[in-house]
């Protein structure tokens, strides 16, 4: 996992907190223009799956927004060993998506379908409508997961479609750190009033992220290419955060990963096992041979 998926998220809740006229980044100001900015880095990062034993996972249930490119030349999906799904029909006017079927941006499964729900793009979008497609017009069809064009897709170019899916799996990753969060400001008490307001803000509650006071620096001059007017100051934090990632194994389309769970049977049980003791849940992931 990059750290970028820790960064890019903890920078982005200190911009809405600071307000606006401030820049928070990880990117160093390379004129006077860009002050005053909080520049965020991510060291000394040390990262383990969460739980014991095996890959942690949960499932979690919304819209997750996925978005997959077709080559109209070859539309054939990859399953591995040789095998291949084609995925669009004869008459090249339906296509099945990988991880159908799908939902809306709000979660909910009911058409109408809307543009901000699915698009489809072959250079140019096309219309999203819930009647009967015509012409440059799409239907999404959510309970098989598929794409119902007004007109045949082309036989070359790349048709770009996303959509979102109602279910997935997640691994959760914990990565353990230093964060040196360095305010660069013009010369004056700006850099120390906005240190303190950074300070404040990363001590609000924040989800999945806990962050430990370590450093207090001074304001000291700095510079911008050849301007000196300039004032900087840095303070750092341990944190401990936890980074949740997606993992379609599945998706109510191409099944590639099974969890199984269950117990075995005492002896001589007359309950097929039910009172029997669980056993360490395994994945049956296909293609996979011990």
């Amino acid at each position: 996992m990059s750290l970028d998926r820790i960064l890019d998220p903890l920078a982005a809740r200190l911009g809405q907190r600071l307000g606006p006229g401030t820049r928070v980044d990880d990117v160093l100001p390379s004129t006077v223009g860009d002050l005053p900015c909080v520049v965020l880095t991510l060291d000394e990062g040390e990262q383990a799956l969460m739980g014991v034993g095996r890959a942690a996972r949960g499932t979690r249930q919304g819209a997750l927004e996925l978005t997959v490119r077709v080559d109209l030349a070859d539309p054939v999906l990859d399953l591995g060993d040789g095998e291949t799904l084609d995925l669009l029909s004869a008459d090249r006017r339906t296509l099945t998506l990988p991880h159908g079927p799908v939902v809306r941006a709000d979660g909910t499964e009911q058409p109408p379908f809307e543009a901000g729900d699915v698009t489809a793009d072959d250079g140019a979008p096309f219309t999203v409508v819930s009647g009967e497609p015509v012409g440059r017009s799409v239907r999404v069809d959510p309970a098989a997961g598929a794409l119902q064009f007004g007109v045949a897709l082309v036989a070359t170019g790349t048709l770009v479609a996303t959509y979102h899916v109602g279910r997935w799996d997640v691994t959760t990753t914990r990565v353990q750190g230093l964060l040196t969060v360095r305010t660069i400001a013009a010369r004056g008490p700006q850099a120390r009033s906005t240190t303190r307001r950074v300070a404040e803000a990363l001590d609000a509650p924040d989800p999945g992220v806990r962050l430990t006071p370590v450093s207090w620096g001074a304001v000291t001059p700095g510079t911008i290419g050849d301007d000196d007017d300039v004032h900087e100051q840095q303070i750092g934090f341990g944190i401990d955060a936890e980074v949740e990632e997606p993992v379609l194994t599945s998706g109510g389309g191409v099944i590639t990963t099974v969890h199984v769970t269950g117990t075995l049977p005492a002896p001589g049980s007359p309950n097929g096992g039910a009172d029997g003791d669980p056993f360490e849940p395994f994945d049956v992931t296909r293609g996979v041979t011990t």
